[in-house]
């Protein structure tokens, strides 16, 4: 017997059919994408040296050597400051110097330095009064979005409040006002009793594999204070880094090379939601795609135990 389950989060509804990951496949779709190894590539436009071949700096981090991390004005941006429908920025921002850098060999320093400049470019991004939304994300390899190898990730502001961020606020609005909770604080207490899908608790953070969730092996990083984005700190920072430099070398073991998508969930700038809606982050694995049942009919299929993948992770 198959069991439907509904994600809290956003109302998904998701089929559990945990046997359909034995479903034979073929070798070729079982492949890795190819890990890059040189440190430098000549025509690489995000290479540290390659500096002529993007806009100028918005922000960086040097040391003795030159820049750690910087970002730029995006030169193909899906937004732009010209009113219209829509209006934004849009920046890359280079997770590192490094070619061959990646999620899964950057070190806790390298997390702390990007951090800290997805943090200062929010913070910049916010202040433009016309913008009401503030989307930091990251495409991993060609199957997640990526169109370079080079590591990197991008923030872009809007006039408008996305979607997928109107249904999360909704949704957890209503279950304040239902519950008189905070639906964040509530799945945080329920896992932590539970115990079982935990990957990470500390003073600051939550690291769980959902419940339910219709992408095959989500992880969700939820803080656990009501803050906001632009409201934290070098210890966030910190616990941040060290939590992601051990996440990403637990998934290394079990996924290998993998494509993904890191995607912030922050507070729409102009709406006081800090009671109801929490700060988190979905890290989106882009090893499978859906089919056309999921697309066709809204529903999705999960094919892991959730509590199983969150022991093989756990740290």
């Amino acid at each position: 017997m198959k069991e439907v389950r509904i994600d809290w989060i956003n109302n998904d509804m998701v089929i559990v059919a945990t046997d359909r990951a034995k479903r034979p496949k073929d070798n070729h779709l079982m492949e890795y994408e190819i890990q890059v190894n040189k440190e430098y590539e000549v025509e690489c436009p995000f290479c540290r040296g390659n500096e002529k071949k993007t806009p100028k700096d918005t922000f960086k981090i040097e040391d003795e050597n030159g820049w750690i991390v910087r970002s730029t004005n995006n030169k193909f941006p899906i937004v732009d400051d010209i009113p219209g429908d829509i209006y934004g920025i849009h920046e890359v921002m280079i997770d590192t110097y490094r070619h061959n850098g990646s999620f899964y060999n950057m070190s806790k320093v390298e997390f702390e330095n990007l951090f800290k400049m997805y943090k200062d470019r929010y913070e910049n991004l916010i202040k433009d009064t016309k913008i009401k939304y503030v989307s930091v994300f990251k495409n991993f390899l060609s199957k997640a979005g990526a169109s370079l190898d080079h590591p990197h990730s991008q923030i872009i502001s809007l006039s408008i409040i996305p979607p997928e961020i109107e249904n999360e606020i909704s949704i957890a609005k209503e279950y304040y006002d239902k519950n008189n909770s905070c639906i964040y604080l509530d799945v945080i207490d329920n896992e932590i009793k539970f115990e079982k899908r935990i990957v990470h608790n500390n003073d600051k953070f939550l690291v769980i594999v959902p419940y339910v969730t219709k992408y095959t092996g989500e992880i969700r990083v939820i803080l656990k204070e009501k803050i906001r984005f632009e409201e934290l700190n070098d210890i966030h920072i910190k616990e941040l880094s060290s939590m992601f430099n051990k996440l990403f070398k637990n998934l290394y073991k079990v996924n290998g090379y993998s494509p993904f998508n890191l995607c912030i969930h922050t507070h729409p700038i102009n709406i006081e939601s800090e009671k109801y809606f929490n700060l988190h982050m979905h890290i989106y694995p882009r090893k499978y795609s859906f089919g056309g049942f999921e697309l066709g009919s809204g529903i999705y299929v999960s094919s892991i135990n959730p509590d199983e993948f969150a022991q093989k992770i756990r740290f």
